[in-house]
C-alpha cells in the first residue's frame, strides 16, 4: 500500500515503481527516503523495554517479568529463555535480544555488579577472551570488579591461580595490570550500561532502527546530507534523488557532488549557493531533454539560432 501510494498517488491508476520498497524504506542515510520498514521499526521500539528493564528495578512491572521468567545470567536482564509455549508480550521481546545486547556496554562505578572475567566491560571483548591461557588458571571465577581490583586507586591487584605460572603467562598478567591502570572507579555511584550508538549513553529508538537498517543493508554511496539539507524545491530534490540511484540521466551524480567549488569558498552561504547550483542544473538537464523529446522544442531552438 505505500509503496503503490508512493509512485502512484491517489486516483491516478498505476504506476512503474522506478526504485525497490526495499531502497525506498531505507533511512536517508543509507540511499533511501526514511520511511522505514514497519517490521523493523518495531524491533527498535521493542528494544526501549530491553534498556529500561535494568534501569527500572523497583518497578512492579519489573518485579512481575523476573518473578515469571528469573534473571539473565549476567545479572542485568532478564531471562531470555522463555519458552515457546508461552503466548505473551515478553516473548516477542526476548527474541531481539541477540540484535540488541552489541550496541550495549557496561560502565564500572563501585565495580560490585560487574564480572570481572565474564563481563563485557573493558575493550572490546570479554578479558577472559583477550587473555584466555590466564582465565584457564584462576582459582576463583565470577568475581566482581571490586572483588579482584578493589574500587579505588591504587588498585589490590587480588589474583589468584592454581597454580605457578609460566613465563609467557606472566607476560600475560603483567600486560593486564599495564592495561588496568588505566581503569576510573566512581566508589560513589553504581555500575551502569550504556548505549554505545549514543554520545549520551542513553537508548534511543533512532538510533536503534538506524543500527537495525545499516545491518540488513549494504552501504550506499548518497550525498544525503547535501541533497536533504539543500535550499531547492522538494520536486529538483526528489528529482536528484533518482538521478543519485541511476533511474535518469546524467549517469553518475557522484561526479557532481564531490566537487568542491573553490571560488564560492567553505562558507555556509558558498555551499548552500553549491548545492543550488548543482541541483539545479541537473533539473534543467531534465526539463531540455524532456523539451526535446516530448515537445520538439529542439528543433525550434535551432531554428531561432538560439
Amino acid at each position: 500500500m505505500q509503496k503503490d501510494f508512493l509512485w502512484s498517488g491517489v486516483g491516478e491508476g498505476k504506476k512503474d515503481h522506478l526504485i525497490k520498497w526495499e531502497v525506498v524504506s531505507r533511512p536517508k542515510e543509507l540511499g533511501g527516503l526514511g520511511f522505514g520498514k514497519t517490521s523493523r521499526r518495531n524491533i527498535a521500539l521493542l528494544g526501549k523495554w530491553l534498556w529500561r528493564f535494568p534501569r527500572e528495578r523497583s518497578g512492579l512491572w519489573h518485579k512481575v517479568i523476573a518473578s515469571i521468567y528469573g534473571t539473565h545470567p549476567n545479572g542485568w536482564d532478564a531471562n531470555m529463555v522463555v519458552r515457546w509455549s508461552h503466548r505473551c508480550p515478553w516473548k516477542a521481546i526476548a527474541q531481539l535480544f541477540q540484535e540488541f545486547s552489541p550496541f550495549v556496554h557496561l560502565v564500572v562505578g563501585n565495580g560490585e555488579r560487574i564480572l570481572f572475567w565474564e563481563d563485557l566491560w573493558w575493550g572490546n571483548q570479554t578479558l577472559c577472551s583477550q587473555f584466555a591461557d590466564l582465565y584457564k588458571v584462576i582459582s576463583v571465577k565470577n568475581l566482581t570488579v571490586s572483588n579482584v581490583l578493589g574500587n579505588s586507586l591504587p588498585l589490590s591487584w587480588n589474583f589468584n591461580f592454581r597454580c605457578n605460572l609460566t613465563d609467557s603467562e606472566i607476560d600475560l598478567l603483567q600486560r593486564l595490570m599495564s592495561s588496568l591502570g588505566f581503569v576510573l572507579f566512581s566508589p560513589s555511584s553504581s555500575d551502569s550500561r550504556a548505549w554505545s550508538l549514543s554520545s549520551s549513553g542513553l537508548f534511543s529508538v533512532k538510533s536503534f532502527f538506524l543500527a537495525l537498517s545499516k545491518v540488513s543493508n549494504p552501504l550506499l554511496f548518497l550525498p544525503a546530507k547535501f541533497l536533504w539539507s539543500s535550499k531547492v524545491p522538494s520536486k529538483v530534490t526528489a528529482f536528484a534523488w533518482l538521478v543519485a540511484h541511476g533511474k535518469v540521466p546524467p549517469r553518475s551524480l557522484e561526479d557532481i557532488v564531490v566537487i568542491t567549488f573553490k571560488s564560492l569558498g567553505n562558507s555556509l552561504r558558498g555551499k548552500t549557493l553549491w548545492q543550488i547550483a548543482c541541483l539545479t542544473l541537473i533539473w534543467m538537464v531534465w526539463q531540455e531533454r524532456n523539451d526535446r523529446i516530448f515537445e520538439d522544442k529542439g528543433e525550434q531552438k535551432r531554428w531561432y539560432g538560439i
